[in-house]
């Protein structure tokens, strides 16, 4: 038999683990809506668009900010490649 006290933090480690197994299941089949849009209402993962006059490819996030007003964001979107390579940092 164990002790009250281990009885009691066993207890209490099964309902942690519960409560957390159960907030992932939840997550993954009832998703919030702002896990599928950007603020700007862009979706997650969208590729870059090409521009048409010079054939780059435009950041579709930064072209919405600019639509919205930002006209900063756009400038960037034009001028920056829609990948930005690190080189490892």
């Amino acid at each position: 038999m164990l002790p009250v006290g281990q009885k009691q933090m066993l207890g209490m480690a099964v309902m942690a683990g519960l409560m957390t197994v159960g907030t992932f299941v939840y997550i993954l089949a009832m998703p919030p809506a702002y896990l599928h849009r950007t603020r700007d209402g862009v979706a997650y993962f969208t590729p870059p668009v090409i521009n048409p006059v010079n054939g780059k490819p435009l950041n579709v996030d930064r072209l919405a900010q600019y639509y919205k007003g930002n006209v900063a964001a756009g400038v960037y979107a034009v001028e920056k490649p829609a990948v930005v390579k690190n080189g490892g940092h």
